[in-house]
């Protein structure tokens, strides 16, 4: 599949614009390249089929759209990988406005501007083992981003195989204990295990990676001093997720 070319003159866009677009510039005009055959290293069209070329989101659901189609790039083995390079580090030297917030569990396998296919610049990430915002440090990070820095969305990460979960898990069931500064992991994750300890057991460690999910997603959105008052106004949206890690894919928890 191909994208036609178009041509935009480079004075008419910003450098950050000609960055999402994918764009080479020569002689003043932008052409966008053939999408078709293009490898890992190259440009790429969503699965989708939709253009390679990118604008910033100036609404939370564009926000949303322009992560999950990342997301399924990155399934499909399509990424685009966009915004890595020494342009778009000079570009956000100064200044940054990340269009999401990302509050993802500190797992390894979990890197979020990895999985939705972003640049450098485009993701606020605040990362804890367990993906919660107990912590006024992270609620603070999460406030800063929304009010200062003009984020659109926060998606809180679960991932499945949690061991921050199955620590908790093993916690309320077993009565396990954590030495030196884990059990503040711990704590924050226990209403979500409560809420779904009846679960059979080969069940119960992907529940409660959705409801800690969940419920970390609702204290945020509450969060009187800031956060709140921008989800009333339609300003912010925040959305409970998990990711999958055998096949890639971020799936929204309703």
């Amino acid at each position: 599949m191909a994208i036609e070319s178009s041509e935009v003159t480079s004075q008419s866009l910003s450098r950050r614009e000609l960055l999402w677009r994918g764009a080479t510039v020569a002689a003043g005009v932008t052409v966008l390249g053939t999408l078709a055959g293009c490898g890992a290293s190259g440009v790429s069209s969503s699965p989708s089929g939709g253009s390679a070329s990118l604008t910033p989101p100036s609404t939370a659901d564009e926000a949303l759209k322009r992560l999950m189609d990342g997301n399924a790039r990155f399934v499909a083995d399509a990424t685009i990988t966009l915004g890595e390079d020494k342009a778009r580090r000079l570009d956000t030297a100064e200044h940054q406005s990340p269009f999401a917030i990302v509050v993802g569990c500190a797992d390894s396998r979990v890197p979020p501007e990895l999985l939705f296919d972003q640049g450098i610049g485009d993701i606020f990430t605040v990362r804890v083992a367990g993906n919660t915002a107990a912590a006024p440090a992270v609620m603070g990070s999460i406030e800063y981003a929304a009010e200062h820095l003009g984020s659109l969305i926060v998606i809180v990460l679960g991932h499945e195989s949690c061991g921050a979960v199955k620590a908790t898990i093993d916690h309320v069931l077993n009565g396990a204990s954590e030495h030196g500064s884990i059990p503040s992991l711990v704590e924050p994750i226990v209403p979500a295990v409560q809420a779904v300890k009846d679960q059979a057991a080969d069940k119960i460690v992907d529940a409660a990676v959705q409801q800690n999910a969940k419920l970390q997603a609702q204290a945020i959105a509450s969060s009187a001093a800031i956060l709140q008052p921008l989800v009333a106004a339609g300003k912010l949206k925040v959305i409970p997720a998990e990711y999958h890690l055998a096949t890639g894919e971020v799936a929204i928890l309703g």
